[in-house]
């Protein structure tokens, strides 16, 4: 047998003190800001417990916000090789996963940690969370399911449990779930908010007790929500008026949260149009087993119902919003960055490993696909990542929509986004990005205009099977009669039409800003 040394009890007692002493500094400097002394202090821990897998997490999340995508990753892949001795880790884990936008690895660790494993109704609803924002909507659905059995009176989960049957199509027993965590939290503005997507009998009895909640709501958060959901409850109602008054409350409150500036949007964009090509270090990638269709376009400019459409093929999977294009911009550039794209990424453009970038994302959306030939990647604002994707992806397709500008203009304001479109709250900075982003397609067109379908929404809602027809050719399918019968489809939509999605193709939607003209006179002057 092999001799072990053994370590006096006193060397062991000094390094755990020295291990504690090191993780209370680290905290105290990340609190203070002294990033890479908090770091130092953090690599001191794991020289003395060298498999402590939240002291690896901890550095990941201080790399990244020293923009060190890299440097995160490593730590992060470190941690999945170290000890996950908790729940808490094991969140900790899936959230930093989520960050760096590797999914697959994602559904690998749930994989493993299913939801018997997990400790409470929080932990298990938190996962769900988790596992909705990258798209692993069956999945999100187990756990939040899970959640509520665990605990049937738990609020989070059951607005978890509640958002995943409204991606799933079952309405009823969504607006049960949320009355219920309504019946523990009476002024629980997302409960309020997704009540009023549903279209549910009863409304006025909704809007009297949003208008209480509203009286007693303490911050612009709580009232962009509730606000919306008034909102939305009093259009279904056609009190135009008051609905008018409700939407200009929460846009209002909505935008006040925000840190946007048009002169820092129009940096990227003026970036972006001096993108030209062809590029002699653009080598790309491409398979024979896998072809990215990307469906581009404003949010809610009809992405969602051209997904369903073409993703409607045998042979095409639906990938809907994925973020994968970016983090793959970010591991080349070694620079983490939010929103879209970064200065930095478009400056060193000329720089990046365009196969890798390519390989990278094939790779991750192979579980998406499902052993299809053809996948979609359906995030609107992939409009930006155009010349990105142009030269990672030879064999990449756009297809592009656009909406009448004042009806995607109101679509947009009347939409609550997480954190993406932060000008879509303000008409003034509507028309302004729109403009920008009219001016950008032109210039892709320009460079990549063989690869560029224009799809109107108007044309699609109108002959859905015509323009299903051109969308299959232009990607390289024949047409399948049931690609327009978006009805039937069973799967998750995840987005802001997933209500919708379930009425099939609507042809109402148009010129419904006529009945808030009096309040979109800027978006009005600027397209008429």
């Amino acid at each position: 047998m092999q001799n072990v040394p053994v370590v006096p009890p006193h060397d062991a007692e000094a390094g755990g003190a020295r291990l504690r002493r090191n993780l209370q500094r680290a905290e105290t400097y990340a609190a203070a800001g002294q990033i890479d002394a908090a770091i130092q202090s953090l690599e001191a821990v794991l020289q003395v417990q060298p498999d402590l897998a939240t002291a690896y997490l901890q550095l990941a999340e201080l790399h990244l916000r020293q923009g060190r995508f890299g440097a995160a990753e490593r730590r992060t892949h470190a941690a999945l090789a170290a000890n996950i001795d908790s729940p808490r880790t094991a969140m900790m884990l899936l959230r930093m996963l989520s960050k760096l936008s590797l999914s697959g690895l994602m559904r690998e660790v749930v994989a493993q940690l299913t939801p018997p494993m997990w400790d409470s109704a929080t932990s298990l609803a938190a996962v769900a969370q988790e596992l909705s924002l990258c798209g692993a909507n069956d999945l999100a659905k187990q756990f939040a399911d899970a959640a509520v059995a665990r605990d049937p009176a738990h609020p989070q989960a059951l607005f978890m449990a509640a958002t995943a049957d409204v991606f799933f199509g079952d309405l009823q027993r969504a607006g049960e779930l949320a009355e219920r965590c309504l019946m523990r939290i009476p002024d629980d503005p997302g409960s309020h908010w997704l009540l009023s997507r549903m279209r549910r009998p009863n409304a006025d009895q909704r809007v009297a007790r949003i208008h209480a909640a509203l009286d007693r709501v303490d911050n612009d958060e709580d009232e962009s929500w509730l606000a919306y959901a008034l909102h939305n409850e009093l259009h279904d109602l056609r009190d135009f008026d008051a609905a008018g008054d409700a939407l200009q409350r929460a846009c209002r409150a909505k935008r006040s949260t925000l840190d946007y500036s048009t002169q820092a949007a129009d940096r990227v964009f003026d970036a972006l149009e001096a993108w030209t090509e062809p590029s002699p270090t653009a080598a790309g990638y491409a398979t024979e087993h896998l072809t990215p269709v990307f469906v581009i376009g404003l949010h809610r400019s009809g992405t969602t119902l051209a997904e369903r459409i073409i993703s409607g093929h045998s042979a095409m999977a639906a990938g809907g919003e994925t973020y994968d294009v970016r983090a793959q911009i970010r591991r080349a550039a070694d620079h983490y960055f939010p929103g879209e794209v970064s200065l930095e990424a478009i400056a060193r453009r000329d720089e990046l490993d365009y196969t890798a970038i390519g390989r990278g994302y094939l790779e991750g959306m192979r579980w998406r696909a499902e052993g299809k030939r053809w996948v979609t990647d359906k995030l609107p604002s992939n409009y930006f990542n155009v010349g990105f994707i142009a030269r990672a992806l030879p064999t990449a397709r756009f297809i592009h929509l656009n909406r009448d500008p004042i009806d995607v203009g109101l679509s947009s304001l009347r939409t609550l986004f997480s954190q993406a479109c932060p000008y879509s709250y303000d008409q003034d900075e509507f028309v302004h990005h729109y403009r920008r982003y009219a001016r950008l397609m032109a210039h892709w067109r320009n460079q990549f205009g063989d690869r560029i379908l224009d799809v109107r929404y108007q044309d699609l809602v109108d002959d859905p099977q015509a323009q299903a027809a051109r969308m299959a050719e232009f990607v390289g399918l024949a047409f399948e009669p049931g690609m327009v019968d978006i009805k039937r489809r069973k799967d998750a939509v995840s987005t802001a039409s997933s209500v919708m999605m379930r009425d099939g193709i609507r042809k109402d939607r148009g010129e419904v800003w006529r009945s808030y003209e009096a309040i979109l006179q800027p978006l009005i002057t600027a397209f008429r």
